[in-house]
This record gives structure tokens, sequence and C-alpha cells, in this order.
């Protein structure tokens, strides 16, 4: 897997994760603005956390699972993320800090290859 899209709760586009390559435990991953984002979506809290400052190359954690796979990082501004893909190439994303989250659903366009 090497790009994950994150939607907003309501399914409306947010980001792209891009994962580095070869797949290992440890790999980097950063965001880019999708594409479709609308100017709502933009001036949102999820924006305003998938991209605080600007674009960083995070380390992340990539576990496959018998149910999908799982993706999960620290943000610069200390957002906890983890994301969750099904073997469907279907599932979720969660962002936390301390009491505060945000979540939304997120797909992989190319699935999973093994």
């Amino acid at each position: 897997m090497n790009m994950i899209v994150l939607m907003t709760a309501a399914g409306a586009p947010l980001a792209m994760l891009g994962l580095s390559t070869p797949v290992a435990p440890e790999r980097n991953c950063i965001f880019t603005i999708h594409p479709q984002i609308t100017s709502a979506v933009f001036e949102s809290k999820e924006r305003k956390i998938v991209f605080p400052d600007r674009p960083t190359e995070y380390p992340c954690r990539y576990a496959r699972t018998k149910s999908g796979a799982d993706v999960a990082f620290t943000n610069q501004n200390g957002w906890r993320f983890k994301v969750r893909i099904g073997r469907g190439d279907e599932g979720s994303w969660k962002a936390s800090l301390a009491d505060d989250a945000v979540g939304g659903r997120a797909f992989s366009p190319f699935g999973d290859s093994k």
C-alpha cells in the first residue's frame, strides 16, 4: 500500500497520505492536499490538524493485519494518527491529542499488493 485517501466523517475528500516503499514496518509518510478538496473542507478543523504548518515527512509504523493494514504516526504538533484499512481497501482514520479527536473515512485506491 503506497497511498491512502483520507476523507472527513461526512465523506468529503481531504488528503492523500503517501507511504514510502519498500514495504517495511517502519516507513515514511507525508500528506498532500487532495485535488478535490472544497473550500469548506479547507477551512475545517480536520484540515488544520492534517496540514498544521508545512508538508512534513513523518516516520510511521505500517503493519499488515489479518483484517487489512494499520498505519500509525505522530505529526509535528503532537496529533497521534491511526489509519486502518480493511481487506476491501476501505477503513477509517483518527487523530487524537489529549481529550480531543477527529476522524473520518479512509481508503486505499490501489489496494495492498501482496
